[in-house]
Order: C-alpha cells, then sequence, then structure tokens
C-alpha cells in the first residue's frame, strides 16, 4: 500500500470524506478543530490518500503544558479510516513529524471502533500505541457512550418511547411551557445563564461564554446545530444545542433551572424532531456517566435513565491508547493522570456510595409492633 499526505486539505476535502465514514461524529470535523483553535489548542489536518482517494484522516489537537513540561496531540473520537491495516503506521510516521516539531510526549487517539473490534485493537497495537486503562478522564471522550437509531423517522421513533415517556414529553406544553424557534446569539446567554446554574446544581464546571459564542457562531449560523430553549410565561426553563454532521446528530449541552418538571424531556425531543428533519440516522446522547454495567451508585446514574428513557442503548467504545513520543516526559503525565479519578471518588463518589447503602439500611420496613394499629 502506497500511501501520501494530503497537502493542505480544505474544509469541503475534509468534511467530505470524514462525515461520511462509519462512527464519524463533530469531533473529528473540520469546524471542530476551529472551534478548540480559538480556546487555545492547535488544530492540524492530517489526511492520507492512496491512488487519489483518501483512507485515512485524523484531526490532531496540539495542546501545550504548563511548566515547560512539553506538548500533547490529541484526536478526539478519531483518527478515521477506511481500513486500518497499514494506514495506521502511516499516520503515525505523518503524525509524528509533527509531533518531533511541537515537541509532543504523546498522541493520544479514540477510535471510533468498539471494544470488542479485535482485528482493529490488533492494528492500534501493531502500530505501536499503548491502551490507557482508565474508564474516563476529564479531558477525554467517554467510553461508554449511548446512541438511539432514528432512522425510521418521528412517528416510530415517538411510538418507541413508551406511555409514560411520551406523557412526560407533553407535559410541559400542556403547563404553558413553549418551545422557541430561531434562537439568536443574544439567546446563547441565556441559555449560558441556564447551563451555568445546572452545572452550580451538579457540581459540573462549565466552559466560559466566549466558548459558547463561538458555538454559535461556527456550528448554529452554518446550520450545521440548533439552539433549543423552552419558556413559561416569557422566562427560560430549560434549553439544549445539538449537533449534525453526516447522519449523525450529538447531543452537546442539555441544560434546566428545575423550576419546570418535566420542561427537559420537551427539550430533548424537539432537538430529537430537528435530528430526524435533517436526515440523521443516528442520535448520540454522549456518556452514560456512569461505569459499564451502570449502577444506581453512579454519580451520572440519574443521567443515563434520562437517556435511557428515550430508548438510547450504550455503545462500549475501544477507549484511549497513546503513542508515545518521549517516555520519560510520558510517564510523569501519566503518574499524575491517574492520580486525578481518586481524587473524584474519593470525596465524591465513595461519600455518595456510602450514602446510599446508609439510606438503603435506614429506609426498610420496620419490624411490626405490637402497639400498631391493625389495618
Amino acid at each position: 500500500m502506497t500511501l501520501y499526505q494530503v497537502n493542505r486539505p480544505s474544509r469541503d476535502e475534509w468534511n467530505r470524506f470524514v462525515s461520511a465514514q462509519p462512527g464519524a461524529t463533530i469531533y473529528q470535523s473540520y469546524e471542530w478543530g476551529e472551534i478548540r483553535r480559538s480556546h487555545g489548542w492547535e488544530p492540524h489536518y492530517i489526511a492520507l490518500a492512496q491512488d487519489g482517494a483518501w483512507v485515512a484522516a485524523a484531526l490532531v489537537l496540539v495542546k501545550e503544558f504548563p511548566g515547560g513540561l512539553g506538548t500533547m496531540c490529541y484526536s478526539p473520537r478519531g483518527p478515521i479510516m477506511t481500513a486500518w491495516k497499514g494506514a495506521a503506521s502511516a499516520l503515525v510516521d505523518a503524525v509524528g513529524a509533527l509531533a518531533r516539531q511541537r515537541g509532543a510526549m504523546f498522541w493520544r487517539i479514540e477510535p471510533p471502533v468498539q471494544h470488542d473490534d479485535l482485528p482493529v485493537a490488533d492494528c492500534v497495537a501493531q502500530a505501536g500505541f499503548l491502551p490507557v486503562e482508565q474508564e474516563w478522564s476529564y479531558w477525554n471522550r467517554p467510553k461508554y457512550e449511548m446512541k438511539l437509531n432514528i432512522a425510521p423517522g418521528e412517528t416510530a421513533v415517538f411510538a418507541g418511547l413508551g406511555t409514560k415517556i411520551r406523557t412526560k414529553v407533553r407535559h410541559a406544553s400542556k403547563r404553558g411551557v413553549l418551545i422557541e424557534e430561531g434562537c439568536t446569539e443574544h439567546d446563547m446567554e441565556i441559555f449560558y445563564r441556564l447551563l451555568k446554574n445546572t452545572g452550580e446544581k451538579k457540581r459540573i464546571p462549565v466552559r466560559g461564554l466566549d466558548y459558547f459564542h463561538c458555538l454559535y457562531r461556527t456550528l448554529i449560523k452554518s446550520g450545521m446545530a440548533r439552539l433549543v430553549l423552552a419558556r413559561k410565561d416569557g422566562m427560560p426553563v430549560a434549553g439544549g444545542m445539538t449537533v449534525r454532521y453526516g447522519t449523525m446528530a450529538t447531543l452537546l449541552y442539555l441544560s434546566n433551572d428545575y423550576s419546570m418538571q418535566r420542561a427537559g424531556w420537551a427539550v430533548q425531543w424537539e432537538m430529537l424532531r430537528w435530528a430526524m428533519a435533517q436526515g440523521c440516522a443516528t442520535y448520540d446522547f454522549g456518556g452514560t456517566g456512569t461505569g459499564y454495567p451502570p449502577q444506581e451508585t453512579d454519580k451520572g446514574y440519574g443521567v443515563y435513565q434520562f437517556k435511557h428513557s428515550f430508548g438510547a442503548q450504550i455503545v462500549r467504545w475501544y477507549g484511549c491508547a497513546d503513542y508515545v513520543f518521549r517516555p520519560v516526559s510520558y510517564r510523569a503525565f501519566r503518574l499524575i493522570e491517574r492520580q486525578l479519578p481518586y481524587g473524584e471518588r474519593l470525596f465524591i463518589e465513595w461519600p455518595k456510595k456510602i450514602l446510599h447503602r446508609w439510606r438503603s439500611n435506614t429506609t426498610q420496613a420496620p419490624l411490626p409492633s405490637a402497639a400498631a394499629p391493625e389495618e
């Protein structure tokens, strides 16, 4: 296989190839690289071709660490390939040249292949990548995500929700909640305030407002995404943002001020309707918020339940793998990175599990008492 690198691929060339590949999402799009550029990442669009036809592409984001530790290369939910055999090693060579130029410690990939795809796993290993044995981190795409087949269309998807969920979707409109269409950039600021409120309640960090203005100008103004706001008596109570890329629609954000019960279900359904109207076949709800399999004590179990209520099913991805360019610096980085999840577990997850067990024990039905009146 004789491969050559494509020089300075255009936006249209890039998106035409990437969006047509199975599993491709917005996170390997040309636009995502430009969004990340505006927030400290340096995007590089590396593509390989054979006999004039593209066979591989990797959006490689470069970030410099503080303290002179060096830089890293990262391909969120990528790279994208028509065939991994042969192309994986050639792509490593191409990214390696960039890594040497930028002093990168490693290149982290998140191939859009499932955990049991052994042939691809073998190709990744043979190309020299080391699997990252962590279920999650603070900055990578989730290993466990939830997807819904929306190809059957709105009528069939709505019927498949079940009576209880259909009732929840309709509940908000019966209480006077209206879904607003044609949101402007000013509405993004309103949505941001809702999102900050959600983040504070759930202890989830939220990016700065300038990031969301960038999303609006790059994705919404171009028609790639839609912002949805729900209002009650003119006041915003919930909102969401979904983006489409190829036949995949991806939930980016969902927010709620919790003043209007079930407004979130109405907003989510409106985003699903938009995705189906755009011709999308799959809706990506994002991470489960849990481990695998989900447990009630997982900190994001409520998020999992919400997404599952729409019929979304768990997809278990291969996960992350690193190609190491500077072993000593890489080992120092990994030592720090491994400790971060333990802090999360120690101060948030484990206390919640203890509290859950305590509540389960204290809420058990009391033993019958002789003094208790009979029914």
